[in-house]
């Protein structure tokens, strides 16, 4: 499967808040934009599938720092737990020392993942940050 038009495909299906909580602006993301986030070369992007649909993305940068998003209706079913937990495998197998998240304060899926996970949290007015250390 070609992961470029079911990418594009998600990002279209996430409504103002999930694409705000995602990439911290609100703005439909095109398919020449997905193209050039696939192409770059300082991050590795894990996609989640079910029925030949991508149902979440996680991608890991260099620097430690990931993102991850869920298909709404594949919420609250461990889908981004598991990608989370294979961002953190593939850090370890890059040899990254450290893993960072960024998110907002009411983003409550993203912070319960991060506490499951053993992430540290720091609750800042306009943002938490997760971070965790890897051995």
């Amino acid at each position: 499967m070609s992961d470029l038009p079911h990418l594009t495909e998600l990002y279209g299906s996430l409504n103002d808040d999930d694409l705000y909580m995602r990439f911290f602006i609100y703005h439909r993301v095109s398919e020449e934009e997905v193209k050039r986030i696939l192409a770059q070369e300082d991050h590795v992007t894990l996609l989640a599938e079910r029925d030949d649909k991508i149902v979440g993305e996680g991608s890991l940068f260099t620097n430690g720092e990931f993102s991850l998003v869920v298909r709404r209706e594949h919420r609250r079913m461990g889908v981004g737990t598991k990608i989370v937990e294979s961002l953190i495998e593939e850090a370890k197998a890059r040899r990254i020392k450290m893993l960072i998240f960024y998110t907002l304060p009411n983003n409550y899926p993203m912070i319960a993942i991060g506490r499951k996970l053993g992430f540290t949290l720091k609750f800042d007015e306009d943002e938490v940050i997760g971070t965790k250390v890897l051995l």
